[in-house]
């Protein structure tokens, strides 16, 4: 970004500073997005087709301010996976380096992202129940009273299995969750933990269970509070199912589907490198089917996400549980995937993108706030 020299309120070498930390950054996402579109063109080399002239025009036009030597990857594997032209899809690099770090700006915002306070932070019964919490080598019980080496052993016996051991923070594609049966297998876990939560598992509704039994199978909702008004919008939702996975997440496995505005499902559903399923490879079941309570599931992010405040841009991930209700079980508050909604043909922002591209350019992360 060319204004963090040209900045007048800060001395040089904190413009320096920043402009090297941009640098690595921006050479950073292009050597990783790289990477991962040759993935993606390799398996579907129908997607290599060039934009046309009009399209890649207008694209760049958009989004050149950042960086005038973006990939036209995005865009071309969108194109190409939902028919759809849009010019506002977002360069995933520019995304990685210039608009998520700009609206989430704050460091420390990213505590709210720790799994062992979310009952602290928000009503019971949103979230999972806690039973254990590890915080750097401390156990602690659900109301954060120290439990003693001595204790655990007795203590953990009392638990319902099968419970669900995750990391407390950055559980990046379902890596390290672990479904624990017995006292004994939990008790060899926790010795060797030092951040984690112990949570009850819950048991997910019969209609969202249907697509993929063997996991928990949940929606992701990204929400958005504008810059200018700081109103909370719901952005997009897609329902994420396993595929001969215990877990739900696409990089382990997984499938999603975007939701449309009416809570049906888009009508297929995408893996980690775009191939399209109509059908869910396991279970048959289409992905055109209705999500139950979709207003409900609407209204609680909204809730959720108008409490996390310091960040502009929330993933939340919510299950439907057995007596019919929504629940939490996550919050991301960076790593955003915004292929979920874009190689669908929708662009992460919608109608709020103009808003944001001028936002992220005038207040840039690398300039002084």
């Amino acid at each position: 970004m060319v204004k963090t020299i040209f900045s007048k309120n800060s001395p040089l070498k904190e413009k320096l500073k920043q402009l090297m930390l941009y640098l690595s950054r921006r050479r950073g996402a292009k050597i990783v997005w790289k990477r991962r579109h040759n993935t993606v063109f390799e398996q579907h080399p129908e997607y290599r087709k060039p934009l046309d002239n009009k399209t890649r025009h207008a694209h760049r036009e958009l989004w050149e301010p950042f960086y005038k030597n973006f990939s036209d990857a995005t865009l071309q594997i969108s194109r190409s996976v939902s028919g759809t032209d849009n010019p506002m899809i977002i360069p995933e690099e520019i995304f990685q380096t210039d608009i998520e770090p700009t609206l989430n700006r704050h460091p420390e915002a990213h505590y709210l992202g720790h799994k062992s306070f979310y009952n602290r932070w928000f009503n019971s019964g949103i979230f999972p129940k806690d039973l254990l919490h590890i915080v750097k080598g401390e156990l602690l019980d659900n109301e954060y009273h120290t439990v003693s080496a001595d204790e655990i052993s007795t203590f953990i016996q009392n638990f319902e299995y099968p419970v669900v051991m995750k990391p407390n923070q950055e559980t990046w594609g379902g890596n390290n969750i672990q479904f624990v049966q017995a006292p004994e297998e939990l008790l060899s876990l926790v010795r060797s933990s030092q951040d984690a939560v112990i949570q009850e598992k819950i048991p997910q509704h019969p209609e969202l269970s249907r697509y993929h039994p063997p996991s928990l199978n949940t929606v992701r909702v990204y929400l958005y509070r504008s810059v200018t008004d700081n109103k909370v919008h719901l952005l997009h939702a897609v329902l994420r199912t396993g595929n001969n996975t215990p877990v739900d997440n696409v990089t382990a496995g997984g499938l999603v589907s975007l939701i449309n505005q009416n809570g049906y499902l888009h009508g297929y559903a995408l893996d980690l490198y775009g191939g399209k399923h109509t059908n869910h490879p396991v279970t048959g079941l289409p992905f055109t089917g209705q999500i139950p309570d979709f207003e409900q599931l609407k209204e609680l992010s909204v809730e959720i996400a108008q409490k996390l405040f310091l960040l502009r841009v929330v993933g939340l991930d919510l299950c439907y549980d057995e007596t019919g209700r929504w629940r939490a079980v996550e919050v991301n508050t960076r790593g955003h995937s915004i292929r979920f909604s874009q190689y669908a043909g929708l662009p992460f922002f919608g109608e709020y993108t103009e808003e944001v591209l001028n936002y992220c350019k005038n207040s840039h992360w690398t300039l002084p706030e």
